[in-house]
């Protein structure tokens, strides 16, 4: 019943998200940490990109996603994103949704996390193996990816996929990326990161449950050159 709840809070959050997108026209999405694929799914119906490029490291969860979206417009990779391309360990906890490469947010004595331990009788993981990381740089060096939307949701590894992003973000015009509001969170690294690279805190959206909130991120020029059609 409580994963039931969940379920319908990630599904209000994301058609909140994707109803605010709706307004913006974009040719290439790039999904970092897209799971299942929902994020992918509502695109595709609102959004109506040209191109979805979406990363899934998670095994069985990546064969899910190849056959859910069987065509053109979307490519799914099974490597995750990071700064530098090498070998990273991935921890697999129960709660899937919550895997992630960030030993730092797996092993945290957070109180969400020890909610969420207990609620799927759970230890912080069930699994681990090593997977390949790549860049976005690495991976975009000689694509086009003008007009597009960057989604992170990488479970405390966002400072590594803007590491690997700087030549990556000059291009892009948006990116929402995921802030969980715990004690041991450092986004302030991002956030500081990110108003560097000529980008601007434009819109939050503070998911029901207020353990974290979605973040979108816009370029200043588009800004100010009524990027907003409205």
């Amino acid at each position: 019943m409580i994963q039931a709840l969940i379920n319908n809070l990630d599904t209000f959050q994301l058609y909140r998200i994707i109803k605010f997108l709706n307004r913006f026209k974009f040719d290439t999405i790039i999904d970092i940490g897209a799971h299942k694929g929902d994020f992918i799914k509502y695109s595709l119906k609102y959004l109506n990109p040209k191109k979805i490029y979406a990363f899934e490291p998670q095994k069985d969860i990546n064969i899910l996603l190849k056959k859910r979206f069987n065509n053109n417009k979307v490519r799914i990779s099974d490597l995750a994103v990071g700064e530098k391309n090498k070998k990273n360990i991935l921890y697999i906890n129960k709660f899937k949704k919550t895997s992630s490469l960030s030993r730092k947010t797996i092993f945290s004595k957070s109180v969400f996390n020890k909610f969420k331990n207990l609620l799927f009788r759970s230890k912080n993981y069930e699994n681990k193996y090593i997977v390949k990381t790549t860049s976005l740089d690495s991976f975009f060096l000689r694509k086009k990816i003008m007009k597009s939307l960057l989604k992170i949701d990488v479970e405390g590894f966002e400072m590594n996929v803007l590491l690997g992003s700087k030549e990556v973000l000059e291009k892009i015009g948006m990116i929402l990326i995921e802030k969980q509001n715990l004690k041991n969170n450092n986004f302030n690294k991002c956030h500081k990161f990110l108003l560097k690279n000529n980008f601007i805190l434009f819109k939050t959206f503070l998911f029901p449950l207020m353990h974290f909130e979605d973040r979108l991120y816009v370029k200043k020029y588009l800004i100010y050159n009524n990027f907003n059609n409205e």
